[in-house]
């Protein structure tokens, strides 16, 4: 799974920085601004409803079938909704454009929804081979469209056909991987269940794309679409950075929590191990990136997209919480517990968008400051619903990630030093440069300090049956 995410993102971000380098930064910040409402659709069917096909419970024909036409209603009562409110969004922003390109994205979020049962199949059976093969193929594809079509002077519209040949592709390859096809036989007891599960993990998936897409709404609507850009350019770095390191995780222990559950085994013995890993390595790699932003983005994105990294540097501080939190709602989702992670999530929301609304008239990093510090307060919350869940002390998963933190501050500052030396050298040089030292010292400091978890990785990228001794809450709680 992680290859094939990692081969995936590696094909998006090259196809990203070859596009932003052909179209500009008012063409991204354009689409950032409509592709929020088109990403908030098709994040409602995408990985909602069809999670109940991933708990304990055992699967039945007329369990597929009702997730499935719940789901194909969803899509398309979104998709209609997206194209009769094209006319507001352009008025919204004043753009004519900006409802031209939401009617071109729309169709994506009924495809979507005819895909979700497949995937989740395939999730539940840990056929990850084929969704690995899947996510690169697509990507491929769809680069390919978009760079061909901005090439020939489609310019932003480029962008939407990248987006609809992705999607199609992924359609194509989830269908040809299961053998289940759609009947209308459903049964009304399942749908009441599954609409139970449903409005809550909703509500769930809505708060967690309103938090990372009303940014761009708020800020194209108050700051332009150029700080949009800007805003847009350091968020998709932070959200491919977070998807390379805890999506291929993420992925893989949602369905094993689940059959760890069914197994009658400890679930939150596995939760301790993957909060550990995600801090070891998460952690780290976005305290280098809050370092070395200006270099990372000007030999990615090009000179012009400087001016974004004093952004990029306060939302690396939001990738930590990012990868951190997916594993929490991972295990919320997993237990099919999420009515409490859902209404602090909308907690988080409604702050971060009173925050950003109010910052506005200063500049766009303090608007970042003030979104990204909205979210380490209500984090212990999170933890503390968690612990709830896990039948763990909350203090004590929190405590999970403290030494990591601390090693990733030191190696930050520790590169900071370097970086700082560099200065008037060539980006790349200082990129490399910054990278190595960063890598260096956070080996050195994990050597000496969080051995435990050097162990814990190497055990379970050999793929050994036992990883370590059991944990016991007790232990964890001291």
């Amino acid at each position: 799974m992680s290859a094939g995410i990692w081969v995936e993102q590696a094909f998006n971000f090259i196809i990203f920085a070859i596009l932003a380098r052909i179209l500009g930064v008012e063409a991204f910040g354009l689409l950032a601004m409509v592709a929020a409402f088109v990403l908030f659709s098709e994040f409602l069917v995408r990985e909602t409803i069809s999670d109940i096909l991933l708990t304990r419970d055992a699967l039945s024909p007329e369990r597929l079938n009702s997730v499935f036409w719940l789901l194909a209603l969803l899509g398309g009562v979104l998709t209609i909704a997206l194209y009769l409110g094209a006319g507001l969004v352009s008025k919204f922003y004043n753009e004519p454009i900006a409802g031209e390109l939401l009617i071109g994205l729309s169709p994506t979020v009924l495809m979507i929804s005819l895909t979700a049962v497949p995937v989740a199949i395939l999730r539940r059976e840990m056929k990850f081979r084929v969704l690995a093969i899947r996510a690169a193929l697509g990507a491929a594809v769809g680069g390919v469209v978009g760079i061909g079509m901005a090439l020939t002077g489609y310019g932003v519209w480029s962008l939407v056909g990248q987006r609809l040949a992705m999607t199609a592709t992924n359609i194509v390859m989830a269908w040809g991987a299961v053998s289940w096809r759609p009947a209308f036989h459903a049964s009304r007891d399942h749908m009441r269940r599954i609409l139970h599960f449903s409005h809550r993990i909703l509500g769930l998936r809505a708060a967690e794309l309103a938090a990372v897409q009303s940014p761009a709404v708020i800020i194209g609507a108050m700051l332009g679409p150029v700080q949009a850009g800007y805003y847009a350019i350091a968020w998709r770095v932070i959200e491919t950075a977070s998807f390379l390191m805890i999506t291929p995780l993420r992925t893989v222990a949602q369905p094993a929590f689940g059959a760890a559950a069914r197994d009658g085994d400890q679930a939150a013995d596995l939760l301790i191990d993957v909060m550990r890993l995600t801090g070891f390595l998460a952690f780290p790699a976005f305290a280098g990136l809050a370092v070395l932003s200006e270099p990372a983005l000007v030999l990615l994105f090009g000179q012009k997209w400087a001016p974004a990294a004093p952004v990029l540097s306060l939302m690396s501080v939001f990738g930590m919480y990012l990868c951190a939190e997916k594993v929490q709602q991972t295990f919320c989702l997993a237990a099919g517990q999420v009515g409490r992670l859902a209404i602090l999530s909308w907690v988080e929301v409604a702050l971060a968008a009173a925050a950003i609304v109010v910052l506005a008239p200063y500049d766009l990093p303090a608007v970042t400051a003030g979104f990204v510090a909205v979210f380490l307060l209500i984090w212990p919350l999170k933890f503390a619903n968690l612990g709830h869940i896990a039948k763990l002390p909350g203090p004590a998963l929190m405590k999970q990630h403290l030494a990591p933190f601390l090693l990733s501050a030191g190696m930050a500052l520790a590169v900071f030093g370097i970086a700082r030396q560099l200065d008037g050298m060539s980006q790349v040089l200082r990129l490399l440069i910054g990278t190595a030292t960063g890598i260096v010292v956070y080996c050195l400091l994990a050597a000496l300090f969080l051995r435990d978890r050097l162990r814990l990785l190497i055990a379970m990228v050999l793929r050994k049956e036992e990883t370590g001794p059991e944990i016991d809450p007790q232990e964890v709680s001291g």
